[in-house]
C-alpha cells in the first residue's frame, strides 16, 4: 500500500478526491458513439412502434349554423351574439342528452351511441359549429345527420323567436382529425435516449477506477512510475486505414513522432539506471491484461539500449500469443521458431539486427496451446542465465499476468521486473494484485510503464484500443533481417 491517501481513494472513503478527467471522458464517449447512436434509434424506432400500436384514427364532421333573433338579419352579427351564445348551450344539452341518443341509435340502427358531440360558437360571431367524431368517417357523418335531423323537434322547446340556419352541411371527413406525428415524437424520444446514454455512460467513465493520467499512477498504483509513452496517432501521417494497420511503432521507422522516441530512449535510461544500480541485467516485461503495448514496450527498450552500445537478447517468451516477429518483420519459418524449440527442448537460434548492432532477437509464431511443463522451464532459464553471461541485457517480453501463470514463473527466472499499464483500461485493483503477485516471486519490479497516453481532447478515439501487440504486422520497408546465430 503506497499511502493512506490512495486507499482512501480506492476504498471510496473520502469521496471529495473523486476528480474528472475529461479527457478520459470524452474519449470514452468517443469509444462508444455507436452505442449511443444505437440507443437513439433503438429508442426512435420503440416510440414508433407503441405510438402505432396503440392508435386509433378519428373523424370529426362538422356542421356550421347561423343564429338569428327574430327582427335581426342573418348579417346584422352584433345583435345576435348573445342570442347565439345561449342557443349554442341549448343545443348542446339537447344533442347529448340520453333520448336523442337513443333516437339516433334507433335511427341509424346501431347498439351504441360511438361518437362524441361537441357544440360551440364561433367567437366574435353568430355562427354555432356543432363537431361529431367517430371511429369511422362514414359513422360520424351519418350520426352527424341523424343528430341535426332527430334534435330540431326537441330545439323547438328552445327557439322561440330563434331561427337557426344550416349554412355549412356535413361532409365525410377525408381525413383524421387526430394526425399521428409519429416522426416528431420519434426525433424526441431518440433525444431523449441519446441524453440518457450520454449520462450513463459519462457516471461508468467517471467512476471507473482506472489509472486515466499521470498523478493516477503516482497516487493509486503499488510501482514507481519509470516512464510515460505516448500514443503515436498512426493516421497523422497521411496513412490510409489500410496502411496505418502496418506502420512500424519500432523506434527504427523515421517517420514516428519526436515525443513517442524520447519517451522511450527516457524510458530506456531510466531502466538501465534502475538494473545497474541493483546489479541485474535480465528484465522481464509483462503487463496485466491483453493489447497493452507491453510486446512493442519490451522490444523498444531492446533497441533503445541497443542504440546506447549495449549487447542485447530479446526473447519473446509469450508462447500463447507471439508478437515479436510481427513487430520486426521477421519470416518465421519452423527451424527458428522459438515457441517449438523451447517446448521441444531444442538449440535456440536468434536472430541479429544490422540495422540495429548488438541486438539479438528469439521469436516464434507458432502457439504453444498447453502450459509449459518443470522441466521446460528449467531449460529455459539455463538458456536465459547462459545469455545473460554473454550480454549487457537480456529482455524477456512475457504473457499477461490476467491470463496465464507462466509469467509469475517468469519472475522467478529474472533478476527483475517492469510492468506496461496502459492508460484507461485495466482497474487499479487488478493492477495492484499484479504487482503484489510480482514482487511475491522474489523479484526486483524496478517500476512501471505508463503506455499509450493521450493528453489532448484533440485527438482522435477511433483507433482507440488498436495499439498493441496484436495490431502489428510486417513491415520490412524499415527493417531487414540480418545472419541467424546459435545460442
Amino acid at each position: 500500500m503506497k499511502n493512506d491517501s490512495r486507499y482512501t481513494y480506492r476504498t471510496g472513503q473520502n469521496p471529495q478526491m473523486l476528480r474528472i478527467d475529461w479527457d478520459s471522458l470524452f474519449r470514452d464517449l468517443l469509444r462508444e458513439w455507436w452505442l449511443i447512436l444505437l440507443t437513439g434509434l433503438m429508442t426512435a424506432l420503440l416510440t414508433g412502434a407503441v405510438l402505432l400500436l396503440r392508435y386509433s384514427p378519428q373523424y370529426t364532421a362538422t356542421t356550421t349554423f347561423a343564429i338569428s333573433q327574430s327582427g335581426f338579419s342573418y348579417d346584422q352579427i352584433s345583435g345576435n351574439l348573445a342570442q347565439a351564445e345561449t342557443t349554442s348551450g341549448q343545443f348542446e344539452q339537447v344533442v347529448n342528452s340520453s333520448i336523442l341518443k337513443n333516437q339516433v341509435c334507433e335511427d341509424l340502427g346501431i347498439g351504441g351511441f360511438a361518437a362524441s358531440v361537441t357544440v360551440q360558437t364561433v367567437e366574435s360571431s353568430n355562427l354555432m359549429e356543432m363537431s361529431v367524431t367517430s371511429s369511422s368517417p362514414e359513422m360520424a357523418y351519418e350520426i352527424s345527420r341523424s343528430v341535426i335531423d332527430n334534435s330540431m323537434e326537441l330545439m323547438g322547446y328552445f327557439l322561440d323567436g330563434v331561427t337557426m340556419k344550416e349554412i355549412q352541411s356535413t361532409v365525410i371527413p377525408e381525413t383524421p382529425s387526430n394526425p399521428l406525428r409519429v416522426g416528431r415524437y420519434m426525433g424526441a424520444a431518440a433525444a431523449a435516449g441519446i441524453v440518457v446514454m450520454i449520462i450513463i455512460l459519462a457516471l461508468i467513465s467517471v467512476y471507473k477506477d482506472t489509472v486515466k493520467n499521470v498523478e493516477d499512477v503516482n497516487l493509486k498504483v503499488d510501482a514507481k512510475l519509470l516512464g510515460t509513452v505516448y500514443y503515436e496517432n498512426k493516421r497523422k501521417h497521411g496513412l490510409k486505414r489500410r496502411d496505418a494497420k502496418s506502420f512500424s511503432l519500432l523506434l527504427t521507422n523515421p517517420m514516428l513522432s519526436f515525443r513517442y522516441v524520447e519517451s522511450y530512449r527516457m524510458l530506456a535510461t531510466r531502466v538501465r539506471f534502475a538494473l545497474d544500480s541493483e546489479n541485474k541485467n535480465i528484465l522481464m516485461v509483462t503487463s496485466v491484461s491483453e493489447n497493452e503495448g507491453k510486446s512493442t514496450v519490451a522490444a523498444n527498450i531492446a533497441v533503445a539500449l541497443a542504440q546506447e552500445g549495449k549487447k542485447v537478447f530479446l526473447v519473446d517468451c509469450d508462447f500463447r500469443k507471439p508478437a515479436q516477429y510481427k513487430i520486426f518483420g521477421f519470416a518465421c519459418p519452423k527451424s527458428c521458431d522459438f515457441c517449438i524449440a523451447v517446448s521441444r527442448q531444442q538449440k535456440v537460434r536468434a536472430v541479429k539486427q544490422h540495422q540495429i548492432p548488438g541486438l539479438s532477437v528469439v521469436f516464434g509464431k507458432q502457439p504453444v496451446g498447453s502450459r509449459l511443463d518443470k522441466d521446460t522451464f528449467a531449460y529455459l532459464g539455463k538458456m536465459i542465465r547462459k545469455m545473460a553471461q554473454q550480454y549487457d541485457y537480456v529482455v524477456l517480453d512475457t504473457a499477461p499476468m490476467a491470463f496465464v501463470a507462466d509469467t509469475e514463473e517468469y519472475a522467478a527466472l529474472t533478476d527483475a521486473s517492469l510492468l506496461v499499464i496502459r492508460q484507461d483500461v485495466m482497474e487499479t485493483c487488478y493492477i495492484n494484485d499484479a504487482i503484489d503477485n510480482l514482487e511475491n516471486t522474489g523479484t526486483k519490479l524496478i517500476g512501471c510503464v505508463f503506455n499509450g497516453v493521450r493528453t489532448g481532447l484533440v485527438e482522435k478515439a477511433g483507433a482507440y484500443g488498436n495499439y498493441g501487440a496484436g495490431a502489428y504486422s510486417k513491415y520490412s520497408h524499415y527493417n531487414k533481417t540480418g545472419s541467424r546465430a546459435d545460442s
